[in-house]
């Protein structure tokens, strides 16, 4: 009897939290658990385009904040901080779909799996 030996096969999960930070790149990574590391989208083969829009995000995000002084910094509005949110939550979906095979959020969102029924997990 001959026995032939079964690859495993090894899935790594990628989960990416789109989150702005001064001066980091906005794809926060984690493979397999692993602390969360700040990765160009370029890294990740997504499009000339999402990575653009990533950039444009990424110095609106920058100009928030005067980082010489931060008590100087300008004025942010409640429409502005909104309008950010909502700009980084389409690059986590644009995100997700050039990269399916990974799990993408956007920090501020509830990222806890689903129940049955709806709702988050408690």
């Amino acid at each position: 009897m001959i026995r032939t030996a079964r690859r495993k096969r090894v899935v790594v999960a990628i989960v990416i939290t789109v989150m702005h930070d001064y001066q980091c790149d906005p794809l926060w990574v984690s493979r397999d658990g692993s602390v969360r590391e700040p990765e160009a989208p370029e890294d990740h083969g997504l499009s000339a385009s999402l990575a653009g829009r990533f950039e444009a995000w990424r110095q609106w995000g920058e100009s928030r904040v005067n980082m010489a002084d931060p008590h100087d910094s300008r004025a942010v509005s409640d429409e502005e901080d909104a309008a950010f949110d909502a700009e980084g939550r389409l690059l986590a979906a644009r995100t997700t779909a050039e990269l399916p095979a990974a799990v993408v959020h956007y920090w501020r969102d509830d990222t806890r799996p689903a129940r049955a029924g709806g709702g988050p997990a408690a």
